[in-house]
């Protein structure tokens, strides 16, 4: 009687990240995975997903924090799939370990969807004097400053301090930076105006919008910064293109050509750059420290190391691909796809990266849209407003994240912002 074939033990997978690649990558693994087949871990510092496109929203009032809140373990549970809340340490490659606050996982095949931080480019003091909007605990706290700001300002008779504390100064005039400025001035124009009587918003209020570049919007198409240069100036945003940052103090910025820009409230918008831990795994890196990897998303050409979304140098046309969400959605699909075929033996197949286009809000049904697949074709104002709208709300995740967006952007529109300042 001959013995029965031994069962293969599951294929220990480990995903490092629940930002967009990790979550999607996860999402797309539960549909190509038998659950005997593999057994897989999300790690993550926090125990939800932030949609980081529409955390400006959160800044301004707009929306709650917890509509751009997505719980990791709605994803992970249901599919079978583990989930740990903690912070990455380290990875051993060799070893094949996963170094933890809570100790250490081994895998056979790990995913690393790391994500990016907060770029100051070395710029003296921006850590310790200006805001950034990178994470949800960013919103709250520029939100609640705002708030403040208008607070004090109300009851502070001299004009020349009035003043001073209500220019707000932003950073870096990509999407974040002009969706910010936009949103920024629409929660003055519609809801503040209206409860701070004692304000006057033409004369007391300046907001400017800095670049080193000599547009805003450099890595969009320029019909889309053209469009977006005409609404900032109609919000009456002074944009200052071809300005290089050189230090940021306490209440000042300082320029490389002398000039000095005062205000209570600095953002800084100006980029990201890779995770701090990606540096210290033993992988090829590209210049700008990313995981170099193949069209496959292997990094080194190892099987068992994959790499997509902020943490991965993916090639195309001769420049990696930028650090931008719309990117991981496209790449974890197919790196799903990809590992689900690692772990059965099967030959992978290569991800062919086609651009969708660029949408960029602009405040009150205001909008610049973009479309790849359209030959390129660009439109403005409400209609791509209504595009942006809907196509943010189909991209976020869970019924209740769905329909508390809705519920918030009308209720916006129609009866005002948030602007109670809780803790």
């Amino acid at each position: 009687m001959s013995r029965p074939a031994p069962v293969k033990p599951p294929t220990q997978i480990v995903v490092l990240g629940g930002g967009f690649a990790g979550l999607h990558l996860v999402r797309g693994l539960e549909k190509r995975l038998h659950r005997n087949e593999a057994s897989v871990t999300l790690i993550d510092r926090q125990n939800y997903h932030l949609f980081t496109p529409l955390l400006y929203q959160v800044s301004t009032g707009e929306l709650p924090p917890h509509a751009v809140a997505y719980p990791l373990r709605d994803a992970t549970a249901p599919a079978g799939f583990h989930f740990l809340q903690s912070e990455v340490t380290a990875v051993d490659i060799e070893r094949r370990r996963v170094g933890t606050a809570d100790g250490e996982l081994p895998y056979d095949n790990l995913v690393i969807a790391l994500g990016s931080v907060t770029n100051d480019y070395g710029i003296p003091g921006v850590r310790e004097n200006a805001l950034a909007v990178k994470w949800l605990a960013d919103a709250e706290r520029l939100k609640r400053h705002v708030l403040d700001i208008f607070e004090s300002a109300a009851t502070e008779t001299d004009i020349a301090r009035r003043r001073e504390s209500l220019t707000f100064i932003i950073v870096g005039a990509g999407p974040v930076g002009v969706e910010l400025a936009s949103s920024l001035r629409d929660l003055m124009d519609h809801t503040l105006r209206k409860i701070y009587p004692s304000i006057d918003f033409h004369a007391d209020v300046a907001v400017h919008l800095i670049d080193s570049g000599d547009r805003v919007l450099p890595a969009m198409d320029p019909r889309l910064s053209a469009i977006a240069m005409r609404r900032l100036e109609q919000q009456r945003i002074r944009v200052l293109l071809n300005t290089l940052v050189s230090e940021i103090g306490p209440g000042v910025v300082q320029t490389k050509d002398g000039a000095q820009l005062r205000a209570r409230t600095i953002v800084w918008s100006g980029g990201v750059k890779v995770n701090p831990l990606v540096p210290s795994i033993d992988l090829p890196k590209a210049k700008d420290g990313r995981i170099v990897v193949d069209d496959r998303f292997r990094a080194d050409g190892r099987d068992d190391v994959l790499a997509l979304g902020d943490a991965a140098y993916f090639e195309h046309n001769g420049k990696g691909l930028p650090q931008l969400a719309q990117v991981a959605v496209l790449e974890a699909p197919a790196a799903a796809r990809n590992l689900a075929a690692l772990v059965r033996g099967e030959p992978t197949e290569p991800f062919v990266y086609r651009r969708k286009g660029d949408l960029v809000a602009l405040g009150r049904t205001q909008a610049g849209a973009e479309f790849a697949k359209l030959g390129g074709l660009v439109i403005s104002g409400l209609p791509a407003w209504t595009v942006w709208r809907v196509n943010y709300l189909m991209q976020l995740l869970g019924v209740r994240n769905r329909g508390t967006l809705l519920v918030e952007w009308v209720l916006s529109f129609f009866a005002g912002r948030l602007v109670a300042n809780t803790p």
